[in-house]
């Protein structure tokens, strides 16, 4: 298999993996959102095709990796895979947790709802699909829009717990599950922000988060060699912008 074939492959996984994982997180926000147990169970079973993908997309990484790139954009191309494949799984790791939480309470005694909470989830929810748009028609507008410090400055502050007082008045399971569903979707918000910043990367050759959700740095699992031959390349970090004006108000349902 030449590189161009090798490429197209990746890029066939890669797109496969991010349908997979959108669609779950969709499912996992319409299912608290409609108090729906369908759309909730449907997220769990997208799980093994989801992981073979994941795996498969990690080994192409590599492999172009370790047989060396000429052409910058594929090379680039082959590190923001990489990146995004991490977060998709993160995503849907992330759905599937907002999607258990639902089945439970579902099953039990029933989910309130929220406006605040949902109106939070189809903002989560639009950031990522549109990072997926982007990622599809290679479209670096629609990852600068994810992007946008005011925007990325209010997904912060929608997902914190402490912008949510009215989560104190339900004690119990409707209170633990609003805390669990903030914090799953406050996951995503960060991964969207990280594939959007991969996918400038690839097309634009500017900015790329390297830092895995494990913490560390992308470069450590590329071989030394190719590091060398690409170190202005792959010394990439999320440049520090000003700070965005602090956003304080506060949400109830």
């Amino acid at each position: 298999m030449n590189s161009q074939q090798h490429i197209h492959l990746l890029r066939v996984q890669l797109l496969a993996m991010s349908r997979l994982s959108q669609r779950a997180l969709d499912y996992a926000v319409k299912g608290y959102g409609l108090r729906n147990l369908e759309f909730a169970r449907h997220v769990a079973a997208a799980n093994s095709e989801l992981e073979e993908r994941h795996r498969r997309i990690k080994d192409l990484s590599r492999e172009l990796m370790n047989d060396g790139i000429s052409k910058p954009s594929d090379s680039r191309f082959a590190f923001a895979a990489a990146s995004i494949n991490t977060a998709l799984h993160v995503t849907y790791t992330a759905a599937a947790e907002i999607a258990q939480d639902s089945l439970r309470l579902l099953e039990s005694s029933g989910i309130h709802g929220c406006a605040a909470l949902e109106g939070m989830g189809q903002l989560v929810n639009g950031s990522m699909r549109l990072c997926i748009v982007a990622l599809f028609d290679k479209n670096a507008a629609h990852a600068k829009t994810v992007l946008r410090r005011q925007e990325a400055a209010r997904l912060r502050e929608l997902t914190s717990v402490g912008l949510h007082p009215h989560i104190d008045r339900w004690a119990g399971a409707q209170g633990d599950f609003e805390r669990s569903v903030i914090r799953s979707l406050g996951e995503v918000a960060k991964q969207a922000h990280e594939i959007a910043d991969a996918i400038l990367f690839w097309l634009e050759g500017k900015s790329c988060v390297a830092v895995s959700t494990s913490g560390k740095h992308l470069s450590l699992d590329v071989p030394q060699a190719l590091q060398q031959k690409d170190a202005a390349t792959l010394s990439y970090m999320q440049s520090k912008s000003p700070s965005s004006p602090k956003i304080t108000q506060n949400f109830s349902c």
